[in-house]
């Protein structure tokens, strides 16, 4: 078919698609503007994000996208809901927003409510829903734009899970925070982690 070219496929409701030509294509569930077609329409058949061709990286949530371009601009569309697309607001958006002027993005992952990043310097950051401190920032408090977390400059990997997150330093060491009732951390316990442990 012709999307036996994919290199990234992101899938909950909606399906989003990129392609090795680097063009964004999705389909599927779209009433929060998570298509980010520019409508909230739902699509049935993938249709073609813009005209760029510059994606490198994407991340669909429940409800919101997260994407970089080649030029370490950070991208995000869809439900807005505490934050999670961190432009600053809770408005949602239907079709690609570059987040901040910043083009020094690396990765990018998102999950339900948060969304977290790290930078080719190697920081972390986060944002969006932290009812149960996934942000890592020590707190519970919610937030409308990325954020650094601490100020290592070691990570290498990171992924957003349900109402927790997890990283891999450039050490080689596994790090985690956030919800933990079951034992989803990994640290031996059910209690949560404010910050990475």
């Amino acid at each position: 078919g012709v999307y036996n070219n994919c290199i990234s496929i992101a899938a909950k409701v909606n399906t989003i698609a990129l392609k090795s030509d680097g063009t964004l294509w999705a389909w599927g569930f779209n009433g929060y503007g998570q298509l980010g077609d520019g409508t909230t329409t739902q699509r049935n058949a993938p249709v073609q994000i813009g005209s760029d061709n510059k994606w490198i990286t994407v991340s669909a949530a429940n409800s919101h996208t997260v994407a970089l371009k080649s030029d370490g601009t950070l991208w995000a569309w869809g439900n807005n809901a505490y934050g999670k697309l961190g432009d600053g607001t809770t408005v949602n958006k239907n079709a690609p927003l570059q987040i901040g002027t910043d083009t020094s993005w690396n990765s990018v992952s998102a999950f339900y409510e948060h969304t977290i990043a790290l930078k080719s310097d190697g920081t972390l950051w986060t944002w969006g829903r932290n009812n149960h401190s996934q942000l890592g920032d020590g707190t519970t408090i919610d937030k409308y734009s990325p954020g650094q977390i601490g100020i290592d400059s070691k990570w290498a990997s990171v992924v957003a899970g349900y109402w927790h997150s997890v990283a891999l330093k450039s050490d080689g060491t596994l790090w985690a925070w956030g919800y933990n009732n079951y034992g989803q951390l990994g640290l031996g316990d059910i209690s949560t982690r404010t910050t990475p442990t």
